[in-house]
This record gives structure tokens, sequence and C-alpha cells, in this order.
């Protein structure tokens, strides 16, 4: 009997999201290898790991998934203290780092982030995903991130936090809207109906909801954008009016067609933190880089947060 550390992270995967569509988007590959990979696993075991349900609902462990649930995350954990063995005594930074950002940080922070780390830490070899926060903390999680970069709070056991910048809310809105004549404004005078949103999975939307003060959108215009370049010419079409974090007006509104609105003191924000696993070898690269990060908040025009 033979098998690969990949297929025993596929049957993972598939087992913390019971759903094969999510698992391979979680784990960076199609579905249908994936699924050939487990199928592969589920052959030299000699039987079904899930049972397969017709439609699109959760899929379920076998009586043999049970039994090697255990034993698979035993063994994935015993790998992953391998690696960390290997971590130890070089100097932080100077070896691989798989390292998560969420999509509303990543297209903003990486340019400043990949030089800075190549002129101060020429030996690192840096793995970057980006992928949004339910995937970054189960990636973390299950060892296949070793830190990601992520808006606060995290919400999961296990998970070590350091906060690195705070990114403070703007109004974005149309060149020709009057909304706003003159900033600035309160969350509570923001036309909630006008709000336009990123779609399910950001935690941008979900804590744009949240400076407003709703726990679902309210609008006339039912529409939702999957980046952030997206939803900016959404607004700049006239279409409706967002929050825009600081970290993303220089590149968002490079052109200037855009409006900008400031919020009243105390202006809402989000924290930024570069997050690991409790006790994981990683958390001394994870704190390395913490301070990297920290260090661009003047380039990124965002504040930095003391450690």
């Amino acid at each position: 009997m033979s098998f690969t550390l990949r297929q025993i992270a596929y049957f993972l995967a598939v087992a913390r999201l019971r759903n094969f569509g999510r698992a391979a988007e979680a784990s960076h590959v199609s579905q249908p290898g994936l699924s050939s990979q487990i199928a592969q696993l589920e052959g030299r075991l000699g039987g079904a790991l899930f049972e397969r349900g017709a439609g699109s609902g959760p899929v379920r462990l076998t009586a043999l998934g049970e039994r090697l649930l255990p034993a698979a995350q035993e063994l994935m954990d015993n790998a992953q203290r391998l690696e960390a063995m290997a971590r130890a005594g070089r100097e932080p930074l100077s070896g691989r780092l798989r390292l998560a950002i969420i999509p509303t940080v990543a297209p903003y922070l990486i340019p400043h982030l990949v030089p800075a780390l190549r002129e101060a830490h020429p030996a690192l070899d840096l793995e970057l995903h980006e992928v949004v926060t339910d995937d970054l903390l189960a990636g973390v999680a299950a060892h296949r991130f070793d830190a990601g970069l992520m808006a606060l709070p995290t919400g999961m056991a296990g998970i070590e936090a350091e906060p690195v910048l705070r990114d403070a809310f703007l109004i974005a809105m149309s060149g020709d809207d009057t909304t706003y004549l003159s900033g600035p404004a309160r969350p509570e005078s923001l036309a909630v109906e006008r709000l336009l949103l990123l779609a399910e999975g950001h935690c941008l939307r979900d804590q744009a909801l949240e400076v407003c003060g709703l726990r679902s959108a309210r609008r006339k215009l039912n529409l939702e954008a999957a980046s952030m370049a997206t939803l900016m010419r959404m607004v700049a079409s006239g279409m409706g009016m967002t929050l825009i974090p600081e970290l993303a007006l220089p590149e968002e509104n490079r052109d200037g067609r855009l409006r900008i609105v400031p919020f009243a003191a105390p202006a809402p924000s989000r924290d930024l933190a570069v997050v690991w696993r409790a006790k994981a070898e990683a958390g001394t690269d994870a704190r390395a880089l913490a301070g990297v990060i920290r260090g661009l908040a003047p380039v990124l025009g965002v504040q930095p947060i003391s450690r």
C-alpha cells in the first residue's frame, strides 16, 4: 500500500469542508484533479471514504473515512513537525514561507512587500496565495499555509495574531455624485440603499455592513462585485457608493474618477494582522514578517499598530 501526503491533504480538505468543489478551491487544484487523487487513495485503501450523494449537498464520511480521519490528521501533524525541525536553528525568514493574503489587501501590499523581503531577507523562499478569509484560516489551521494576513478578528481557536496595520475606511462615489457635498460624514448618514458591496466571502463586505449598522444589505440596485477593481468601476460609473480602505485608495483612484469623502472622527477602520497556528515553529517567521509589514506603513499610507 502506498499513498502521498498530497492525497492525505486532499482527503482532510474534503472531510473538513464537506464539499469537493470547495476543497479543490481551498487546495488550489482543479476539482477533477482532487477527485482523482481521492479516488486513488480509496483504491489503495480498498474502500470509499466519502458518501457522494446526488446534487450539491454536503458529502459525508463513510465508516472507513471516519476511521482514517484521526490517523490522517496525525500524519499531517507529524509531517509539519518534520518541517518544523528543518526550520529550527535557521535565521527567521530564510526558508520557505507559504503566505496567504486576503484579496482586499494583496494587490496593494504585494508590490511593496516582495521587494522589501528580497532586500532584507534574500534567503526567503516566498510562496504567495490570494484567498478569502475563511479559506485563509482553514489553510493555516490545516498546515497548507504557514501564515496569513487578514483583517481581525480571527474568530477561530488555535490561531495567534499580531496586528500590524490600521486601515481607515473612506466613502467612495462617482465624481458627479452630489450625495455628500463635503465631509466629514458619519456612518449613520450613509445612503444604505445605494451601498455597493463585494460578494459573499469577502470580509470587507461584512465590515462595510457593520460600519453601517446593518446585518444584511438593503439596496435598490442588487449588484455585487467579485473584486475591489470591479467594485470601484461600478461606483465610478454612478451605480452607487461604497467604502474603500485607505490602503486601496492610491491604486483604485489613480485616474481620479472617484470622489472620496472622509468619515468624522473616530473614523471606522479595520485592523490587519499576521496570523499563524498557535505554537507552530512558523511563528518565528510570522513575527518577523509582521515587523516587515509594519515598517511599510508610511509607504502604504496607513497607520502602523505597535507590537
